[in-house]
């Protein structure tokens, strides 16, 4: 995926060089229609000076060279060809002293030469290259003998200072607009980084997230429209919390008188009379009632923003014996083999909300898994941390349940599912969260589960 910096990188340099291409095209086109024409117009005027001076005022053979040599270091490169087409140049050396047939035209047919150019002719750098071919030419006549003259600028001597200058002065306006365009992309990008950040963790639950950007803009408008969501957000939140811990509080205690007068009404009849079956099914449902409120205060409390872990070294090892140890009359019941493999070690968390993860993952396994099975529990190193695999043969968990399997009230196909109240593994996931670790789960359809909890802080034995 492409981030927006690197969009708006590419699309700068993008322009920047069309914006190049298209300068050098425009500069080569203004130069070909009109400085080309100037230039050579000014040259073959300075040519024909040279030779009319030559002809009024040095009429013999013996000052030609001396004369032609003394215009050369004004700055100039100066080819003389004869009529036996011997040739001499003065000046900076030609690198193509060829005599192409439109040059021999200036002393066969006494023509003005205004040069040709050779290969990309459209670039205006060809029409700067070190060849006879790129001169101008005039013809002169000294001591009744015929010559051609041919000339042009000595481009090593037409740099001068303010020529260095100019390319100093647009190679630092580059760089500038460089760092420029780089720091402005950081400028606009940034927020939007934080604001996708922030996305993140109010998708998460987490509305303490504000951003502290202000800006006179539309980006400074959406951080400040998103400022006013999260704290809407919080109040919602904290009411929807406020709610649930109030209901499941106030809800304990008619649950245990209804529960405990279903108790004597059982008690006080007949065995196998429907009152008393009339009796224990309301006992269940006040029991399942009460076990869903525990379990909302549980969540509700685990959410506050100032809960306190009360977190120690303990046997990590030993918990989960424990507690496979609580659930022993199950295993038997269903005939289920446990085969433990932990590594002996103290871990440090909260041991009374572990004992929940571990109760709650352990019944999970059991509850799912076929009569006669067997259930993996395995302890490992993982670097500073360990990580906790609880593997069933169970009924196994389809694939378009498996992502929301944490969230809270959260139920399966109930066809497949036995009884819950769907808040059993989003208490765990809050709980490892606490512990600032991890939680996966893998499974398919009909082959079982293995649930894999990372916990960061353990020590081996």
């Amino acid at each position: 995926m492409k981030t927006l910096y690197r969009q708006f990188i590419q699309t700068s340099l993008l322009f920047l060089v069309l914006s190049i291409v298209l300068g050098i095209v425009l500069t080569n086109v203004y130069y070909l229609s009109f400085t080309k024409q100037e230039t050579t117009a000014q040259n073959l005027e300075r040519a024909q000076e040279v030779a009319l001076t030559l002809e009024q005022m040095h009429g013999d053979t013996s000052a030609l060279e001396p004369f032609l040599t003394s215009v050369a270091n004004l700055g100039y490169q100066i080819a003389l060809l004869d009529s036996n087409e011997q040739i001499k140049s003065f000046g900076k050396p030609f690198e193509d002293l060829t005599i192409t047939d439109q040059a021999r035209k200036v002393i066969e047919d006494h023509k003005i030469y205004t040069g040709e150019t050779t290969g990309l002719s459209f670039f205006m750098t060809s029409h700067f290259s070190n060849r006879l071919s790129n001169t101008v030419g005039v013809p002169l006549e000294i001591d009744n003998q015929a010559y051609a003259l041919y000339l042009r600028p000595d481009m090593n001597l037409l740099s001068s200072d303010i020529h260095t200058l100019l390319l100093a002065f647009l190679l630092s306006l580059a760089v500038v607009n460089l760092a420029g365009m780089l720091w402005m992309a950081r400028q606009l990008t940034r927020p939007i980084s934080l604001l996708q950040q922030a996305a993140k963790e109010v998708a998460n639950d987490n509305y303490s997230h504000t951003l502290a950007i202000s800006r006179p803009d539309e980006i400074g408008d959406l951080v400040h429209s998103f400022n006013e969501m999260i704290d809407r957000l919080r109040q919602n939140d904290v009411s929807r919390k406020t709610f649930i811990t109030n209901v499941s509080h106030d809800l304990q205690s008619p649950l245990m008188n209804i529960k405990g007068y279903a108790e004597l009404l059982s008690a006080d009849s007949a065995e196998g009379s429907d009152q008393r079956q009339y009796a224990n099914v309301i006992e269940r449902e006040a029991t399942r009632l009460s076990g869903l409120a525990k379990q909302l205060l549980l969540l509700s409390t685990l959410d506050q923003p100032v809960y306190q872990l009360n977190a120690n070294f303990y046997r990590l090892d030993e918990q989960i014996k424990e507690n496979v140890q609580h659930y022993r009359w199950r295993l038997d019941e269903k005939e289920l083999d446990v085969r433990l493999k932990l590594v002996k070690g103290n871990v440090f968390a909260d041991q009374e909300l572990m004992n929940y993860v571990w109760d709650n993952l352990l019944s999970n396994a059991i509850k799912y898994s076929p009569q006669d099975s067997s259930i993996r529990i395995q302890i490992s190193k993982e670097k500073d941390g360990c990580s906790i695999m609880v593997k069933d043969n169970g009924i196994g968990i389809m694939k378009t349940d498996l992502p929301h399997i944490t969230e809270r009230f959260y139920r399966a196909d109930q066809s497949r599912n036995e009884e819950g109240t769907g808040l059993g593994l989003a208490i765990v996931k809050e709980i490892i969260h606490l512990h600032k670790g991890k939680i996966q789960f893998i499974s398919r359809d009909g082959e079982g589960t293995q649930v894999v909890v990372y916990l960061p802080q353990f020590k081996e034995e």
